[in-house]
């Protein structure tokens, strides 16, 4: 099965690099227009389904992405961004003190960002659901959308990386990352963080 990763696109709370955890943000102009994008970029590849986490920002993509394709959105919250609790609506600058966020850039498994969950479950979760995406339906082609770092640490996984060094790769908004899973067989990262311009493809 051939799984495009495509990350939500921007927020105003993304142009101002606030945590925005599992609040319901929608996408700015500049976010639609991205996915759009997108849309339009991987339209023609036979696409049959798109996997969405539950959060606002990430469904309005999906419902974008979707309605392009003309294919259904099924919602999985094993996509979905962590809570990061007391860090919502702070921005990164604020954040700086806090030995916690610290250790989120540079060591993220040390870091207590949740109270409910650790990178590492996070990176559990996000292969589980994308596990079940590969079997469920036989899709030939599909699409999940989610955020950076739930797919980041999906990333490392299939590259053989250590999960402290997630943040060495970047997801952009409205990025794609085409991965090809196969049974028997390793999955086969084919491009990462793919960001189509106005009239690209």
């Amino acid at each position: 099965m051939i799984l495009y990763l495509i990350r939500h696109g921007e927020t105003d709370w993304n142009r101002a690099k606030k945590v925005m955890g599992r609040k319901a943000v929608p996408l700015n102009r500049n976010g639609r227009e991205g996915i759009s994008r997108a849309a339009e970029y991987l339209a023609g590849e036979g696409i049959e389904a798109v996997f969405s986490g539950t959060l606002a920002r990430t469904v309005e993509s999906a419902g974008i992405l979707a309605r392009r394709w003309n294919v259904p959105v099924i919602q999985d919250p094993g996509l979905d961004e962590s809570a990061f609790e007391g860090w919502v609506g702070k921005s990164y600058r604020e954040l700086e003190s806090d030995p916690d966020f610290g250790l989120y850039r540079t060591s993220p498994t040390r870091s207590n960002f949740s109270v409910n969950e650790g990178m590492k479950d996070i990176q559990n979760r996000a292969l589980r659901s994308i596990h079940g995406i590969s079997v469920e339906g036989d899709f030939r082609r599909t699409a999940a959308v989610s955020h950076s770092d739930v797919i980041k640490p999906a990333l490392v996984h299939w590259l053989g990386m250590d999960l402290d060094d997630m943040h060495r790769i970047t997801i952009s908004n409205a990025s794609i990352t085409r991965v090809d899973l196969a049974d028997g067989s390793p999955p086969v990262i084919r491009f990462m963080n793919l960001v189509p311009k106005q009239g690209v493809k």
